[in-house]
């Protein structure tokens, strides 16, 4: 016990820095990666939510993506309730958007929501395939 009270000063510096180096890690936990989306979906093991307009995803998106504009997710979440036990896939242009919404699949109880990192145009800049 005399150990910690004689250390107390380097013990918070230990913990803060290991804080320090975990939180970008813990912040960005509901971003995904291109490389691990792709494992998922070939797994089918995610479901895919493209917030663009109409026009961007008539454009090209991703195979098997559940089209909800940004602008009406609050009130189409009733057509997509039965995703809520799997893990989902939020695609928006470059990933900005896609974070928001997914805090609000996550307020509407959705378990396991990502958020694409870099969105459509990295997964574009990728090479990865997209369809019409």
């Amino acid at each position: 016990m005399n150990f910690i009270w004689d250390n107390i000063f380097l013990i918070g510096v230990v913990l803060y820095c290991i804080g320090a180096l975990l939180w970008p890690r813990i912040r960005r936990g509901s971003r995904i990666t291109h490389t691990v989306a792709t494992q998922m979906i070939n797994k089918g093991k995610a479901a895919i939510i493209d917030i663009r307009d109409q026009k961007a995803y008539r454009a090209g998106h991703l195979l098997n993506a559940i089209h909800v504009p940004y602008d009406s997710l609050e009130e189409r979440l009733p057509r997509i309730e039965k995703l809520k036990s799997q893990p989902v896939i939020v695609v928006c242009d470059d990933g900005k958007q896609s974070r928001s919404a997914a805090e609000v699949l996550r307020k509407s109880g959705f378990s396991q929501v990502f958020s694409l990192d870099g969105g459509m145009a990295g997964w574009k800049t990728n090479g990865l395939p997209v369809t019409l």
